[in-house]
């Protein structure tokens, strides 16, 4: 923290970039040593990022990155330009489900924790939110199709592996604040309203067969 402070403002802007480059986020807070215990503060470079935000944005704006500060303010959000285009209508079915997957776990889980910028998951609760719950998929997608869409997400910095392969059921890995940046929350409700009403007719179509076979007896 003292060699950041000690830096020129032109060196802070390399390294502020370099960092949200390399994370694709910057927490507004960070865990610090004091006197051998381990407390939150105030990140030094998310504060010279908002002050210096113009020389930041147009820095990665050089080398194809665009900038974005979640709503709450609490991070800010790095992605590709080419990436940014990641967005529902630019995707096929399957890639669709599996952001509206990552978006719904990454909404429940920073409400259970707080203001954590990384939300952890595997495959098998994903699968298990798509196939099951929500019944998204009548059946478990291929391996080859998990892997392809995944990957597609890795590369735009929405998700990052922790262990395993995405051919792999309990891969495990992080959901990035940029699943915020793609994925808002009022495209999240209207998927969830839409599967919703799905599950209904489902239900209700089971209990008219139920009432016609007791209409028979």
């Amino acid at each position: 923290m003292r060699r950041f402070y000690q830096m020129e403002t032109e060196k802070k802007v390399r390294t502020v970039c370099a960092m949200l480059i390399a994370h694709r986020y910057l927490c507004k807070m960070k865990w610090v040593s004091q006197e051998g215990e381990r407390t939150k503060d105030i990140a030094p470079e998310f504060m010279f990022c908002k002050d210096h935000e113009d020389e930041v944005r147009e820095r990665l704006g050089f080398v194809g990155y665009d900038l974005d500060l979640d709503p709450q303010g609490n991070f800010y959000i790095c992605a590709p330009q080419d990436d940014v285009a990641v967005r529902y209508e630019r995707l096929d079915r399957t890639e669709t489900l599996f952001l509206f997957g990552l978006a719904v776990t990454y909404e429940n889980k920073r409400s259970e924790m707080g203001r954590f910028a990384t939300v952890d998951s595997d495959m098998n609760e994903l699968l298990s939110l798509l196939c099951v719950t929500y019944r998204a998929f009548e059946k478990e997608p291929p391996i080859s199709e998990v892997r392809r869409s995944m990957s597609r997400f890795e590369r735009a910095g929405i998700v990052a592996r922790k262990r395993g392969r995405w051919s792999d059921l309990d891969v495990e890995f992080a959901i990035l604040p940029a699943i915020a940046h793609v994925a808002d929350r009022a495209t999240i409700d209207a998927y969830e309203k839409r599967y919703a009403a799905a599950l209904d007719a489902m239900g209700d179509g089971v209990m008219d067969d139920d009432a016609g076979d007791d209409d028979d007896e």
